[in-house]
């Protein structure tokens, strides 16, 4: 990592190299989550759907739990390195890869052990407890490397190679793609298949991740006398990774609270196509989140040195950047969303239903951009609790309150409705958090 040619070499440049490697990533990443639907649609059909819908809210924890390792050491190790302290992002490390084995052996655990109650608090009926069931044990058996598949690609990109960070994700896209026309399609082997095909993917995610950091290719390198749980350092990491958390953990319960709700006014069908609209909306979002991970570790980077005034620039090109592609992909979906929705197995009678809902869904996206771009930006500078308010109060607060009420209204239709409702309430969130960061700084100044 030249640090160095990221403080001071051409901003653009340098923003495009980590943002552009990030974005391919995270794409890819949201591929491979989508193909896993396009083979359940078409190998299952509907009842699978749900199945694999219903079974996400338990996925979220792991995901959850990496990323909180992830972001908040990868925070955490870009201000170390702007700063020049070394050993600090060691011991970082170190204190991430103990922590998630851990953890890792208690999830697999206790996953499979308590899975029948799990499954159904999550919702599924008799149509669809033996395809929820079969996709939620196997990627619980797989949790150590989905756990640090999700902690390590940050770090990676933390230590200035965004490259190997996006071949990580590549190289399990590429994997799961096959798998699971292998287990789905030509085995005939339903959820089960298309879980063992995720994580068949995180694992060779996860063998290049550590790959890099055990092998002394990296700046920040493994050592065995950092490879114990520093309490000081995993106060800081919970203390910045926590918004990272509760963002994924807030999709589990949205999902959640979404479910018993299109049950309460819907049938599985409407679950599917809740399902597929959630397929077809992350891999948008992921556009914009790709570039505000790509920003993340050169933000801390230059606040480490700081260099405040290139690190504003640097956020300013990811709000526009970010703002422009979410109404190019809005577009996009509006003119070519059917034959994108016929991918995933929906019965054609209900096609014209599946589309409108998707665009009725995605309508928001534009706003989203700037919410992820900002809530990585204060995560960054450690502002956790701007991050928190940012972050979750889209999430937690809005989809959750929407989600709740707009169904009485409006029936199943107000389901699909609270996200765009969310999305755009969101920017009075962020004005207000932004109005307050506004006028304690100028307190600060005035005393």
């Amino acid at each position: 990592m030249n640090i160095e040619h990221i403080l001071n070499g051409n901003l653009f440049k340098v923003w495009s190299k980590f943002v552009s490697a990030s974005v391919i990533g995270v794409i890819l990443n949201t591929i491979y989550t989508m193909v896993d639907g396009i083979f359940v649609g078409q190998g299952t059909g509907e009842a699978g759907l749900a199945g694999v819908n219903l079974a996400w809210p338990a996925v979220t924890v792991i995901l959850g739990i990496g990323l909180l390792f992830g972001s908040g050491a990868s925070s955490l190790i870009s201000i170390c390195l702007g700063s020049h302290d070394k050993e600090r992002a060691e011991r970082l490390l170190g204190t991430v890869l103990k922590s998630l084995l851990i953890i890792g052996v208690g999830l697999m655990i206790l996953g499979p052990l308590f899975a029948n109650p799990i499954i159904k608090f999550l919702g599924a009926t008799e149509e669809t407890f033996g395809y929820t069931k079969d996709y939620f044990i196997v990627i619980y058996l797989m949790a150590i490397p989905y756990l640090l598949a999700n902690a390590l690609n940050p770090l990676v990109r933390a230590d200035g190679n965004p490259h190997l960070s996006m071949l990580m994700v590549g190289a399990g896209a590429i994997g799961n793609i096959i798998l699971d026309w292998l287990f789905v399609i030509e085995l005939g082997m339903g959820t089960m298949g298309a879980a063992l095909a995720t994580g068949a993917g995180v694992i060779f995610s996860t063998i290049i991740g550590l790959w890099y950091f055990l092998s002394g290719k990296s700046h920040v390198k493994f050592h065995k006398k950092y490879f114990k749980i520093d309490k000081e350092l995993l106060k800081d990491i919970f203390k910045i990774g926590f918004v990272s958390f509760m963002i994924q953990i807030s999709i589990g319960v949205v999902i959640l609270v979404q479910n018993v709700i299109l049950y309460q006014y819907g049938n599985t069908a409407d679950i599917a196509i809740f399902c597929v609209t959630g397929y077809v909306i992350s891999l948008y979002t992921q556009l914009c989140v790709g570039m505000s991970q790509g920003m993340q570790p050169l933000i801390g980077c230059h606040y480490g040195a700081n260099q405040i005034k290139r690190m504003h620039k640097l956020l300013q090109i990811t709000l526009v950047a970010s703002v422009m592609t979410s109404i190019v992909a809005l577009l996009a979906l509006i003119f070519y969303g059917e034959y994108f929705i016929r991918l995933y197995g929906i019965a054609e009678n209900l096609l014209d239903l599946a589309y409108n809902r998707t665009i009725t869904f995605c309508l928001g996206i534009p706003f989203i951009g700037i919410v992820y771009t900002m809530g990585a930006y204060y995560q960054a500078l450690n502002r956790n609790i701007e991050a928190n308010i940012v972050s979750i109060g889209r999430s937690f607060v809005l989809q959750i309150l929407f989600s709740l009420t707009l169904p009485i209204f409006m029936g199943v239709e107000g389901v699909f409705y609270a996200q765009p409702f969310s999305d755009i309430g969101s920017i009075f969130i962020l004005i207000g958090v932004m109005l307050y960061c506004h006028m304690k700084a100028k307190n600060k100044k005035v005393a």
